[in-house]
């Protein structure tokens, strides 16, 4: 249907509806009709998601042994809190579904809101992290928790918009793709993070 020079059409086996710029001859923008750009975008947000992760499962553990002498317990406490909020992804999933900002679009807004609320609960942490963090760690554990709960939602809005904008042909090779783009970024975390907190720290 028509709608202020906009068109809604059902694309044939696909499970959502895509935006058609008709008004003024305007080519359509969507993701689903850009291959380049819905790979980029893809592959970014899960490196976006890889980041954070190597440095809370890799960089941050490390050095709290090394240079905090903190226990075997506590570290494994730290790698239970940063998991436990991945079995969430059940009930973000129709949460998503529901209720959405039509005007953004069907993922736009969770998409934004998740990337924003993560990059919050990591500067919160640097804000407020002191130069012993063996002495922070339920602080440290709540933050951690946090953030992979906004880390989780922004999973499953990506995996949806996969499924909304990819071609069939596609689905196989970018699931594939994702992931590694998710083990690159996780990579580059754990690398760039750990010379950091070797150089200087968190102060």
């Amino acid at each position: 249907f028509l709608s202020g020079g906009l068109a809604w059409n059902r694309l044939p086996g696909r499970s959502c509806c895509r935006l058609d710029l008709l008004a003024r001859g305007h080519s359509p923008v969507a993701l689903s009709n850009n291959r380049s750009h819905r790979i980029m975008m893809l592959c970014g947000l899960y490196v976006a998601q890889g980041i954070p992760w190597g440095f809370m499962l890799i960089s941050l553990p490390a050095h709290l042994a090394e240079k905090f002498k903190v226990s075997d317990d506590d570290l494994g406490n730290l790698t239970a809190i940063i998991l436990i909020p991945w079995s969430f992804k059940l009930i973000w999933a129709p949460i998503m579904d529901t209720f959405t900002i039509r005007s953004m679009g069907r993922r736009r807004a969770w998409i934004i809101g998740s990337e924003l609320m993560m990059a919050a609960t990591l500067l919160l942490f640097i804000l407020v992290a002191g130069s012993d963090l063996s002495k922070q760690l339920t602080p440290l554990l709540q933050m951690f928790f946090i953030h992979n709960c906004f880390a989780s939602l922004q999973d499953v809005c990506t995996d949806a918009l996969a499924v909304d904008i990819l071609p069939d042909s596609e689905r196989g090779w970018m699931n594939g793709t994702m992931w590694g783009c998710k083990l690159v970024g996780k990579g580059l975390g754990a690398l760039v993070l750990t010379r950091v907190l070797n150089a200087g720290g968190l102060e």
